[in-house]
């Protein structure tokens, strides 16, 4: 039993030794994972510096004899913190990144997290029960102790001793040194093997400048060994995954597949170069060819950094692997690589190596040219000898050369309104900039190409020339990321690039001029040496048209009354592929539908009538719904249901919310405009006026946004129990109209704020109503105990001129907009009276 008691503690002094060290090599992934699993980020990071201290100060208690028993009843607790906090987590759907040994290894929780410490948690119970005498309640019979050995060892035995397990320790280190050098090593020798492949062609005849270098011609090709195609043999079936996306949805390969396409998978990491300036590709991608190509992203990082990515590119179906698991199923070993699978899962291509390997594959694939490198285009001739263009900015394109950016007269148009929140929460315009020139620079402090010019960037700070514009930065990532680069000019935070899109920016790092007179004074300078040109005043890039703000992200086709449908194929309830060319010969109706919509189950029951006994000549009915399988068997309805969890197939056909639905007749074409609402739904479904079609009359342009000082729109919508709100009806009182999403990161994190303000709001203080998309179930889980619109189509906030979610706006007793829109967390608290500079 003292031996047996004796490994039960060196084995859990091990783990929660590891699983410190771990946690202190990766204390930003340490905080990511508390944030995960619910804490507020205001206390995230000391949450996490005392979970690593406990794990230390258990790992050592477990050694001695005399102290064993108490590391063992610490180890308990603990593992019994981790187990409550994961089954809690999975209970509500979410599988955050446990972390549970840092920067070595660490995976989504779920079953085998919860078996594993839940093992540990019996080793470590096993401890205190027999570690100690019950009766007596001593503690100091927990095994064989660790140490006493030491003492009966000669001088000659412990020198040795010292230095075998120092050499034990220094051979560990060096197996993981080497085991990520050669990690980083193979991503060297594929660009080894692109410009081996590249010398081939030369020696085939392609002139170099062509093939993308600059050397003679090489040897003939036949002299050298072809090497074997990279990645899985084509024609093998792929190895089937499942992942955690960047917002903690769980995606399979198997959801891929039930797009119907072709499917490229791209393996890349948001700390590689390459990969960010491949980004902006791979959106025009997956926007372009969405016809005909599924492209899906599996990245290595943090959700945050991906996240970060995919907003300030607009890339969607980004999934996180923990340690280049499924790279490694696909033999992907380096990044950026891609391989092309068939609609049904089958490997159809090598890896493809590198970007300029990825672009040929896609266009060998889509038909759209592939663009050359930039090495391969042909250089103007006056342009001949210039020394070597920079790098593009973080994926941006590469910018003009110094020549050709002279400056020109600005006399632009007005710039688009900015009010974001700063590093403390404080709000801030770029109106409060009027009077003198100043320079907005789009920035991201996870962008090496930002890093590289930080320096530089502060020199300028400290000695400005005169005449230098006043700089304002605006960019993503945390607060503490901004404020640990040491910039001294006023930052603001603007995590979804809104504020650059709108301005024409693609990247970062990149800037703009604004004149005192708040006009756009410059075009958009790209990449560090035209950002710094254009501080010092030097050949700043010509003006541009005035920049439109971003359209909006869905560009999907809206069907029309006549035309074919769009192809629906998606898996239904049991998994099993459904097209909607299966239901040809007959008229169909698709209802799209969500089983945590409140409108959608106040309907069920009827809808359940009319399965139950349709009338003659009635469509047979499609449902198209969001939300799990088991949520929408337990709605009882008898009809074909199939899984859309983006609502792209409702978008497809020109639907915005649920319930709605929409007529195809037997040849498979478009026979009706959308019917919104359970009531028109199943007038539709009865062959009861039907709605007119879509193509009858144009849509109405939209209204331009409220601005302060208007009288406010009109608001009238269902709370999340289907009663009606009318925002006149708060006529006499101060209202922040709060824009929201469930599902979204920032507002997730910012609920305990916003539930710590509305359980202690002042009696003065304006209401806050919560204007939110998705159903009532997700946003009753959340708690907030205030009143709560449905609005799944946004129209509300863009009656506002919000862009995202969390922002809001006052309106006055007086029924006016009193402010401008806040965006962010601190920014809205703001608004509604909290004091700034709170933490969110």
């Amino acid at each position: 039993m003292e031996y047996l008691l004796l490994g039960a503690r060196l084995l859990l002094a091990a783990v929660f030794l590891v699983s410190s060290v771990g946690k202190m090599l990766d204390l930003s992934g340490a905080k990511s994972a508390m944030e995960g699993f619910g804490l507020p980020s205001s206390i995230s990071r000391q949450a996490s510096y005392l979970l690593i201290s406990a794990e230390l100060a258990v790992a050592i208690l477990l050694i001695p004899n005399s102290t064993a028993w108490w590391g063992a009843v610490g180890a308990v607790i603990l593992l019994g913190a981790f187990i409550i906090g994961i089954g809690y987590n999975m209970a509500r759907g979410n599988h955050p990144d446990c972390h549970c040994f840092g920067q070595f290894h660490s995976e989504p929780a779920g079953w085998p997290t919860l078996i594993r410490n839940t093992i540990l948690g019996a080793v470590g119970l096993f401890i205190v029960l027999y570690g100690t005498d019950r009766w007596s309640f001593s503690h100091g019979n927990a095994g064989v102790s660790a140490v006493d050995w030491i003492r009966d060892l000669s001088g000659w035995e412990t020198t040795v001793s010292i230095l075998g397990i120092l050499g034990l320790i220094a051979l560990a280190a060096l197996v993981w040194l080497v085991t990520h050098l050669l990690g980083q090593n193979g991503r060297v020798l594929l660009r080894l093997d692109a410009l081996e492949a590249q010398m081939e062609k030369v020696g085939q005849g392609v002139p170099a400048a062509a093939a993308g270098i600059a050397a003679p011609a090489a040897a003939p090709a036949a002299a050298a060994p072809t090497p074997a195609p990279a990645g899985l043999p084509v024609g093998s079936p792929a190895p089937s995954f499942k992942l955690e996306g960047i917002y903690g949805e769980t995606m399979t390969l198997d959801a891929l597949k039930a797009q119907g396409k072709p499917i490229m998978l791209l393996f890349t990491d948001p700390g590689c170069g390459p990969c960010n300036a491949l980004l902006p590709d791979i959106a025009k991608w997956q926007k372009d060819h969405s016809g005909k190509l599924t492209v899906g992203l599996i990245s290595s990082g943090t959700a945050d950094a991906n996240r970060n990515k995919a907003a300030e590119h607009g890339i969607t179906q980004i999934l996180l692997q923990s340690n280049r698991e499924i790279s490694n199923q696909f033999k992907a070993h380096g990044t950026p690589s891609a391989v092309m699978l068939t609609a049904a899962g089958v490997i159809d291509s090598p890896v493809a190596a590198g970007s300029a390997a990825i672009r040929q594959l896609v266009s060998d694939r889509t038909g759209a040219p592939a663009p050359a490198p930039a090495a391969a285009r042909p250089a103007a001739p006056a342009a001949a000898a210039a020394p070597a263009r920079p790098a593009p900015a973080n994926g941006a394109p590469a910018a003009a050369p110094a020549a050709a950016a002279a400056a020109r007269p600005g006399g632009g148009a007005d710039a688009p309104a900015v009010s974001l929140p700063d590093l403390a929460g404080n709000t801030v315009n770029l109106k409060d900039f009027r009077g003198q020139n100043t320079m907005l620079l789009f920035w991201n402090p996870g962008c090496g190409f930002c890093r590289k010019m930080a320096d530089e960037l502060k020199e300028w700070e400290a000695n400005p020339q005169p005449n230098a514009p006043k700089l304002l930065i605006v960019s993503t990532g945390t607060a503490e990321a901004n404020q640990a680069m040491g910039l001294g000019s006023t930052t603001l935070l603007d995590e979804g690039f809104q504020t650059g899109r709108a301005f024409g920016a693609s990247g970062t790092p990149s800037a703009v001029l604004v004149d005192a007179a708040g006009k756009i004074a410059s075009g958009v300078a790209v990449g560090g040496p035209n950002v710094m040109a254009m501080a010092r005043g030097q050949e700043a890039p010509a003006p541009a048209p005035a920049p439109a703000p971003a359209a909006a992200a869905d560009n999907a086709p809206k069907a029309g009354s006549g035309e074919p449908a769009p192809e629906v194929v998606l898996p239904d309830l049991a998994g099993n592929n459904v097209s909607l060319k299966d239901f040809r010969g007959t008229n169909t109706m698709l209802l799209f539908w969500n089983p945590g919509c409140g409108f959608c189950r106040k309907m069920a029951d009827e809808l359940k009538e009319w399965e139950a006994n349709p009338p003659k000549g009635s469509p047979r009915l499609l449902v198209v719904s969001t939300g799990t399988a088991e949520a929408n068997q337990s709605l009882g309805l008898q009809s074909t249901t199939v899984l859309d969890e983006g609502f792209k197939t409702g978008r497809a056909f020109g639907a915005s919310g649920t319930p709605s639905a929409v007529l195809v007749d037997a040849k498979g074409r478009i026979a009706s405009a959308v019917s919104v609402g359970g009531p028109a739904v199943m007038a539709m479904a009865r062959g009861e006026k039907a709605p007119a079609p879509a193509a009858a009359a144009p849509a109405a342009p939209q209204a331009p946004a409220a601005r302060k000082g208007d009288a406010a729109p009109a608001v009238e919508l269902k709370d999340i129990d289907g009663n009606d709100f009318r925002l006149a009806d708060q006529a006499g009182k101060e209202t922040v109209l709060l824009f929201w999403n469930p599902g979204c990161g920032f507002c997730k994190r910012m609920t305990d704020d916003l539930n710590g303000w509305l359980g202690n709001r002042p009696a003065n203080s304006p209401e806050i109503v919560l204007v939110t998309s998705g159903g009532p179930d997700a946003n009753r889980a959340l708690g907030i105990n205030t009143t709560m619109l449905m609005d799944d189509a946004f129209n509300t906030g863009r009656k506002f001129g919000a862009g995202g979610t969390p922002s809001g706006i006052l309106i006055g007793a007086d029924g006016k907009v009193a402010s401008d829109i806040a965006v962010g967390a601190q920014a809205v608290l703001a608004l509604a009276g909290a004091p700034q500079g709170a933490p969110s």
